[in-house]
């Protein structure tokens, strides 16, 4: 039998609802850690763009003294502009192994040792921008070379 509605509510949801596949939050200055309570494990598509806090901290934690969680079907992530350091970028290809396009533009505090562990993604990595990162140098993009970026 239909459940009834309560008051000024809505219907009760009878399925559960499809998984959050695209996050989109260009410019949202200051976002809490954890960003969600569990790991969006279906996440594709991450834009914290123009941000401030460091993707790092908005990712649930694992278990005591272990990394945060990672995003396995994460393909698409974009953090220009957030600030970024060195420590916040490291991370990157072990939480997000199936990555093909990042964007690190504009996080002038990123230098080799943000990029360097970026080789890592060189089976799904397909676009990767640099652009306005003064402290990378040709040492780093040189190790990029077995990415096959298009």
């Amino acid at each position: 039998p239909p459940q009834p509605r309560p008051p000024g509510g809505a219907p009760p949801v009878t399925q559960s609802p499809a998984p959050l596949r695209e996050l989109r939050l260009s410019g949202c200055p200051s976002l809490g850690p954890p960003l969600w309570p569990s790991a969006p494990l279906s996440l594709e598509v991450l834009d914290l763009s123009g941000g401030e806090t460091p993707f790092s901290h908005l990712l649930p934690p694992g278990p005591p003294a272990s990394p945060p969680v990672r995003l396995p079907a994460l393909r698409l992530l974009l953090l220009a502009d957030c600030r970024l350091t060195d420590a916040d970028a490291r991370p990157i290809s072990h939480l997000c192994p199936r990555l093909e396009a990042l964007d690190l533009s504009g996080n002038p505090l990123l230098s080799d040792a943000a990029v360097l562990p970026l080789a890592a993604l060189r089976r799904t990595l397909r676009s990767l921008a640099l652009e306005r990162l003064p402290l990378v140098t040709a040492h780093a993009l040189a190790a990029l070379r077995a990415l096959p970026l298009q």
